[in-house]
């Protein structure tokens, strides 16, 4: 099957011309360069590993972050990339942490794996203190804790079982014809779209405000959470970067197999104690995030997009979520300009902060220049952070970029090949994609499904109706282990798929940049109707 492709290929080829025939066909001689230079000297490993192992953790709003930044617009304008430029947005308290100490001292010292939860204080020193289980669900929950916390250390989450049993629990995995094919065949809407319950999200946050201000009164030294993975592989991820925000009380996430064994010696009668020293640094000089943009200019001033997130969190280095979407962000743009190619549609690249957060870098970019919503007067909402404000509410207000905007590609699903393309509902974008596709099929890019994909940047763009995608990768081991853990370094991720991933995406910003008219798009976004 592979032979016949590869003829298949080479014969097109032979009798393609360069020019596209009618705006959306392959340009055959384009793609050979864009392979030659995108295999041959490829520059996307020694800039996934300077955002890893020089750079590392990139928690929005960090120096670190800043940092990413700054390294990568002056990359981008080194590559021969035009207006490489910092775009800001407002956010919060930058926070990044420095050290970690968790012992168990009591029935016996040992050292445990733990990591601080992000946007929450140090300790100021070394605690010691007795642990406790605590589970307080409501206020009423709070009565039967007073007196009773002043020095201990808290447990708050429930012991969660660890099954290692499945047979087919198999931590790297690529996509097989079953895997893709479940991909493709399309997913029919069932109901009316609901909002995504924000208010009771918002309830759950301003209720845990509550309760860390408990903790604190009653004099609790710090918390401990148990890692909703096992394996020894930890998360940590907080989310109080508002200012005015910042929980009062020192927490860290523990891994499960540890705080399964605090759990089980309790149980038991045993007397557990901890010592903690938990060293952390707010950085308040600056509130804002940056976004990293960067131009390769068109002789129009309509706009092809690519993007990723630049961000990560604190435990790992984020090689694939998401250094290795930025790096190949950046490389496929590396590739067009040392091409030496003018395009049509002005390419730009947008390195995003925030995605971790709720894509506020992304959803800022497209407010500021594309499309915006007005600002709920909920009451309830006040307390909110601004994008959930805007979440649902109409009309979708539009500027004159909206009608040069073509195309949003986005790539953030670790560093696995690319393997087709989700079209997100735009059925007369998909056949396009078919036909871009077709000189990658001996790389195993091919499949083209109408389905949504979410949990990351194309979103902003999709959710005010412009076009906006994500790209189908081989899994690998990033959600078994590798996504939000410390697990996530520069030791895991696929040169061949990360140069692979780039020729594609250049690929597809020449063919979207040098078609005939815009991208189609699908039909604007409309408030939903409830029947009664």
């Amino acid at each position: 099957m592979v032979k016949v492709r590869l003829l298949a290929i080479a014969a097109a080829a032979l009798i393609a011309t360069p020019a596209m025939a009618d705006g959306t066909d392959v340009n055959w001689d384009m793609v050979a360069k864009i392979r030659d230079e995108g295999f041959n000297r490829s520059q996307v490993m020694k800039t996934i590993q300077h955002l890893t192992d020089v750079i590392g953790p990139r928690l929005s709003g960090s120096p670190q972050m800043k940092q990413a930044n700054e390294w990568t617009r002056d990359k981008l304008t080194q590559w021969g990339l035009q207006n490489a430029r910092l775009e800001a947005h407002d956010f919060g308290r930058g926070w990044h942490s420095n050290y970690t100490m968790v012992h168990m001292v009591s029935p016996r010292e040992v050292q445990l794996q733990a990591y601080p939860v992000s946007w929450h204080p140090g300790t100021n020193g070394v605690v010691e203190g007795d642990v406790i289980r605590v589970t307080i669900n409501n206020a009423q929950d709070m009565e039967k804790y007073k007196g009773k916390l002043k020095g201990k250390i808290l447990m708050v989450s429930p012991a969660r079982t660890i099954n290692d049993d499945d047979p087919n629990n198999n931590f790297f995995r690529r996509l097989d014809e079953e895997g893709l094919k479940a991909r493709s065949n399309y997913r029919v809407p069932a109901g009316v779209s609901r909002s995504r319950g924000i208010k009771a999200r918002l309830k759950r946050m301003q209720f845990q405000e509550k309760l860390d201000q408990f903790y604190v009164d009653e004099g609790a030294l710090a918390m401990v959470r148990s890692s909703r993975r096992g394996a020894m592989m930890s998360d940590a991820s907080g989310y109080s970067y508002q200012v005015g925000k910042t929980p009062p009380l020192p927490a860290v996430s523990l891994a499960r197999e540890h705080y399964n064994r605090l759990d089980r010696l309790m149980k038991a009668g045993e007397k557990v104690s901890l010592r903690m020293d938990v060293s952390v640094t707010f950085t308040d000089d600056d509130t804002t995030i940056y976004n990293t943009l960067a131009d390769l200019p068109g002789t129009s001033d309509e706009i092809v997009l690519i993007g990723a997130h630049l961000d990560s969190w604190h435990l790992g280095d984020g090689a694939v979520d998401n250094a290795a979407g930025s790096s190949v962000a950046m490389e496929a743009m590396r590739i067009l300009s040392a091409l030496d190619y003018t395009p049509q549609r002005t390419i730009r690249i947008g390195l995003w902060s925030g995605e971790e957060q709720g894509l506020i870098g992304a959803r800022q970019h497209v407010a500021q220049h594309y499309a915006d919503r007005p600002v709920s007067d909920d009451p309830d909402l006040a307390d909110a952070p601004i994008s959930w404000r805007k979440f649902n509410q109409w009309p979708i207000m539009t500027t004159d970029q909206y009608a040069k905007f073509s195309a949003y590609y986005n790539l953030d699903n670790g560093s696995g090949k690319i393997r087709g393309i989700y079209a997100q509902g735009n059925s007369a974008a998909a056949p396009i994609f078919a036909k871009w596709l077709e000189p990658f099929h001996d790389l195993g890019a091919e499949t083209v499904t109408l389905n949504n994909t979410g949990g990351t940047d194309h979103l902003a763009f999709d959710a005010v109706g412009l076009p906006g995608f994500q790209f189908i990768q081989d899994p690998l081991d990033y959600s078994s282990r590798l996504h939000h853990t410390q697990l996530d370094m520069f030791d895991h991720v696929y040169e061949k798929d990360l140069k692979q991933a780039a020729v594609i995406m250049a690929s597809f910003l020449y063919h979207t940049s040098e078609m005939d008219g815009l991208l189609p798009r699908k039909p604007m976004p409309q408030p939903e109707t409830v029947k009664n």
